[in-house]
Parts: structure tokens; C-alpha cells; sequence
């Protein structure tokens, strides 16, 4: 479920400079320090193999997971071994600071002297390599605290949808946070919100020796210091919840238990979900805290004017949400009708053509196929577009021969994106049974052996490369 404020629109005479800072600290932390991450892995684990280390540290590694009383672990561990599955095996042995530090004292117990003195400082070096992965060195681990991890797990990610999630989040309700309560104080609550979030994660679990990375818990305060700086003014909010989508205006601050409340429930019942909850509700916590004291002791500090005064109505805002109110009064035909003519008024985006394919496949008539295919054929998609047309072209094996030669050679391409990539074989199978000749399928056949290498499925990794190559000579005798 997501419910998020629209109350306000950007408005560049409070300009958000502090937001936009942090936008582009993030982007470019991801994308120029956490870019390393991957090859230092691949490198270290690498050669950790081809020295042969692995056999040699497998029964220490086995007797520190006894000694911890980690037997679920050590039994999938031992399975996985036996399967000659060892690639995650190799990389919580590398990662594991503690482990090493037991390794290193009882080492030569367990080792020939010949043979220690080559492994110590091969081993050291390997893992003053791992350590400098970023969720290591930057990210909050609850057993191993540093104050400045506080701050640094603030500014690191897990992969480029969970930087896109914070972004947009952030985005949204930062903005009007920061033209509320200036730049400068924005700024100091953003960071203040993210300490409190990470501290609340460790008082989870002190003994924990995962790193947390993540703007979610500062993020999360944002979102408080939204609904707290409009307090009791109805808002306006967009909801979706399964297929319930619209816009609902409530009292700010009723919705603020409902956000902490979802998070503590989530902590307490999805304990195999990997999302930090109780970061998230520390955040939360924090913001409304921050922003409760700063009007308790200088209200002073608040942009009155910007927070009362009314938003201009967006007609196109307006056309939708009495779109989804239609929907959610199961009111399909009127829906469609609103969609239609939004669509002759104003052109088709993904959005409003995902409206019109789900409203069409209700009673599937005779423009439904239409509709799949001009979803299908939408241009500038983004990961969470392409993550919903890889759906629709699922359920629409009938519509897949109607998409010329380019268009489906581009949608199969960003299908080899997703972590299934079926329905970019499925493409690229399509497209060889028509026989296509474009130069771009050898490209596209790269494409799917680097989503079976990320799969480590080395079988089809190399049926694909095999083909890749077959499509370059092919090409190139076509050339001479």
C-alpha cells in the first residue's frame, strides 16, 4: 500500500536548493564510489578461488558457525557445499569481518607453517579489499557502531531501485518541507531524522552484523515533518492499495500514527523482509519530534504564508482523480469514457494507457488488443514501467506478432533489465523464428547472457554468447 501527499506543487520562488544538493549527492555517490563495488567483489573472490584458500578455511569457517551456535546456517552452508554451490558461502566467508578476525588467531593451529606464511598476508590483503566495499565501510552494523556511520549509511544504496525509491519519496515531500522550514534547518532535521532511524534499527538487534544502508530513515522523518508542518489542515494524498487507486483529503497529522504504525507492524510481523522497518519508524518519530519542538519554541522559524495558502488546482491532477474515484466506485464504463477523452485532449503517457489496458481487459472487447499494444509501445520507460509491461506482454501472446521488427527488439532489450528475463527470450526467440536480420540481435544476445551470468546460469550464459557470435559473422558477411 502507498499513500503519499500532492498538497503542493514545486514552486521555484521557495527553491529547494538543500534537496536538490542531496538528490545529486546520492546519485553521484551510487553512481561514481558504490559502482566499485561489483568488480572489487568479482576480483577478490576470484583469485580467493584460484589460490584455493576455500578448501583451507572451510573447516574453521564450519567451527566458528558451531561456536556462534549458527547450525540453521552452517546446515544450508554444508548443503551448498556438498552442491559445489559455494559462491554465497565464498562471499560471507570474505565479508564476515568477525570471521576473519577468528580465522587470523587460530590460523595456525589449522595450517602447515609453509603454507601460513604465503596465506597471511594474500589473506590480508583480500580482506582490506572487501572491507572497502561501501555497505562495509560506510553502512551502520548495529555490532560494530561508529558515529559516523550514522551519517554515511545515509548516502548509500542497495541497488539503483532502492536509490529511485528514496529519491522519489524524497522528492515529493521534501520540496514543501524545505520552503516550510528554510534550508539550513531542512537540512539538519534530513540528517537528524536518518541518525535516529539508524540508531532505531540497531536498538533492534545490537548484535547484528548486517550493515544498513539507506536514506529511508531520514527520508521517513521528511515525510513526518510534511505531515506535521501542515498539522491539522486537510491535505490532499494519493492512495494505492491493490487495485484501489485515487486521491483522499484527511487532517496532515491523522495519517502520521498510520505511517509509524505500519512500519512497528511490519517489524514485528515480515521478519524475513530485508526492509529496515524500525529505521523507517525511527525516522518518522524523529521528524515529527524535530518539527513538534521547533514550533513549540519558535514558530517564528515556519513559512505561514507558504503553508496556508491554497494550491491552484492541476486540471489534469483533477481529470484523474475523478478517474480512480470512478474505479473505486466500480463505475468501469465512465472510467473509460474519462480516459479516452483525457487521451484525445492531451495525448497518451504510460500512465493513463495502463488505465485504459485494465479498464479494457475487465470486459476484453475489441480494442483491448489495441490497447495491449499501445502500452506495449510506449516510449522513455522507466525500471518500474518495464517491470508492468513485462506483465502485459504475458497475458498477450496474441498481440506479439503485431509489434514490428525495432519495437520489439527494443522491448526485449529493457526486458533482459528485469531478474527474470523469460519474456526477453521469448522476444529474442520470436524474433529468430521471423528470421530478422537487424544487426542490433547480436547485441541483444549479449544482453541475455549477461542476465543468465547475473542468474549464474553458465549454461544458457554461453548459449546465448555462442549465438551473439553467430549473429556478428552473419552480419558481416552480409556486409562484404
Amino acid at each position: 500500500m502507498i499513500i503519499v501527499p500532492t498538497e503542493k506543487q514545486l514552486d521555484w520562488r521557495h527553491a529547494p536548493l538543500v534537496l536538490c544538493a542531496l538528490v545529486f549527492i546520492n546519485v553521484m555517490v551510487f553512481f561514481l564510489y558504490q559502482s566499485s563495488d561489483t568488480p572489487k567483489l568479482i576480483e577478490v573472490m576470484t583469485k580467493y578461488q584460484v589460490q584455493g584458500y576455500f578448501e583451507r578455511e572451510w573447516p574453521v569457517f564450519e567451527e566458528y558457525l558451531k561456536k556462534n551456535n549458527e547450525n540453521e546456517l552452517l546446515g544450508e552452508y554444508r548443503s551448498a557445499v556438498a552442491d559445489e554451490d559455494t559462491t554465497a558461502v565464498i562471499g560471507d566467508m570474505l565479508m564476515h569481518a568477525d570471521f576473519y578476525n577468528y580465522l587470523t588467531q587460530n590460523a595456525r593451529s589449522h595450517f602447515n607453517p609453509d603454507f601460513y606464511d604465503e596465506w597471511a598476508p594474500q589473506r590480508e590483503l583480500m580482506h582490506k579489499r572487501i572491507q572497502s566495499v561501501s555497505y562495509l565501510a560506510n553502512g551502520l552494523t548495529p555490532a560494530h557502531l561508529r558515529i559516523s556511520s550514522l551519517i554515511t549509511h545515509q548516502f548509500l544504496h542497495g541497488d539503483i531501485m532502492h536509490l529511485l525509491g528514496n529519491m522519489f519519496f524524497l522528492i515529493i515531500c521534501g520540496f514543501a518541507v524545505e520552503a516550510a522550514i528554510g534550508h539550513w534547518r531542512f537540512l539538519a532535521f534530513y540528517l537528524l531524522s536518518g541518525v535516529t532511524g539508524g540508531l532505531a534499527h540497531a536498538a533492534s538487534d545490537w548484535e547484528s552484523t548486517g550493515p544498513l544502508v539507506g536514506a529511508s530513515g531520514a527520508i521517513s522523518g521528511v515525510m513526518a515533518m510534511y505531515l506535521a508542518v501542515f498539522r491539522w489542515k486537510k491535505i490532499e494524498f494519493f492512495y494505492w492499495f491493490f487495485f484501489f487507486v485515487g486521491y483522499f483529503r484527511a487532517p496532515a497529522l491523522l495519517i502520521l500514527p498510520f505511517y509509524i504504525g505500519k512500519e512497528i507492524y511490519s517489524y514485528q510481523f515480515d521478519s524475513e523482509s530485508n526492509v529496515a522497518f524500525m529505521a523507517h519508524a525511527g525516522g518518522f518519530v524523529a521528524g515529527a519530534v524535530l518539527i513538534g519542538l521547533a514550533w513549540l519554541f519558535n514558530r517564528s522559524v515556519f513559512n505561514t504564508e507558504y503553508i496556508e495558502s491554497e494550491q491552484i488546482a492541476n486540471p489534469h491532477q483533477q481529470q484523474l482523480a475523478e478517474i480512480y474515484e470512478n474505479i473505486e466506485r466500480f463505475r468501469f464504463e465512465k472510467a473509460l469514457a474519462l480516459v479516452n477523452e483525457l487521451i484525445s485532449q492531451q495525448g497518451q503517457d504510460f500512465e493513463l494507457a495502463m488505465i485504459r489496458y485494465n479498464l479494457l481487459k475487465i470486459g476484453r472487447g475489441e480494442t483491448f488488443q489495441q490497447s495491449a499494444l499501445a502500452l506495449l509501445t510506449q516510449p522513455l520507460l522507466t525500471p518500474e514501467h518495464i517491470k508492468k509491461l513485462d506483465k502485459v506482454w504475458q497475458e498477450n501472446p496474441e498481440v506479439h506478432s503485431q509489434l514490428n521488427e525495432q519495437t520489439a527488439l527494443k522491448l526485449g532489450m529493457q526486458f533482459a533489465a528485469l531478474e527474470n528475463p523469460s519474456s526477453a527470450e521469448q522476444v529474442f526467440n520470436e524474433l529468430l523464428r521471423a528470421k530478422s536480420r537487424n544487426p542490433a540481435l547480436s547485441v541483444f544476445a549479449l544482453k541475455l547472457a549477461a542476465a543468465f551470468q547475473r542468474l549464474r546460469d553458465g549454461q544458457k550464459k554461453a548459449h546465448y554468447e555462442s549465438l551473439a557470435a553467430q549473429l556478428t559473422q552473419g552480419a558481416e558477411r552480409g556486409l562484404l
